[in-house]
């Protein structure tokens, strides 16, 4: 009896041990909000400009550009960071959340760009980027060159 007990202790401790966060919500469903988003993104800080002031739009600098406003409202940028490799060099990452009711498919490359906002290194290729319906994806890159210190991710429909 003592040993039974003893057992289904461990069973119960084994089976929760490093299964849980304290605070955290057991399940959630995706939401997005596109005014909550138009309310709460940042603005300024580095862009790329024109030469010919207002000709075109500054593109901000350390972001995710859309190619069209589709996709725009298909997919919101959940989380964006960067860091630095043990070679020196930057990753950056982006969580994408899908929007849409099915799953979706986009394409995704970065340019790595030094602080005075010129290129580094060549473009990236295009990779495939794939959003389960009501989920999220991550896109992640490296640059080559240990000078890139800005960037920009371009995302597109696949």
């Amino acid at each position: 009896m003592k040993n039974a007990l003893a057992a289904a202790v461990l069973v119960a401790v084994v089976a929760t041990a490093g299964c849980s966060t304290p605070a955290a919500r057991p399940q959630a469903v995706l939401e997005c909000d596109y005014k909550a988003l138009k309310r709460n993104a940042p603005s300024g800080g580095p862009a790329l400009t024109a030469v010919a002031y207002g000709s075109v739009k500054d593109i901000p600098a350390d972001a995710v550009l859309m190619s069209d406003e589709r996709l725009f409202r298909s997919v919101i940028v959940q989380h964006l960071s960067t860091s630095t490799t043990p070679g020196g060099t930057v990753q950056v990452t982006a969580r994408l959340a899908n929007c849409t009711a099915g799953p979706l498919g986009v394409r995704a490359r970065v340019a790595f760009l030094d602080s005075n906002m010129a290129p580094v290194e060549a473009v990236s290729a295009w990779r495939p980027v794939f959003l389960p319906h009501g989920g999220m994806a991550v896109y992640q890159e490296s640059s080559l060159s240990p000078k890139a210190t800005h960037y920009y991710i371009e995302l597109a429909p696949n």
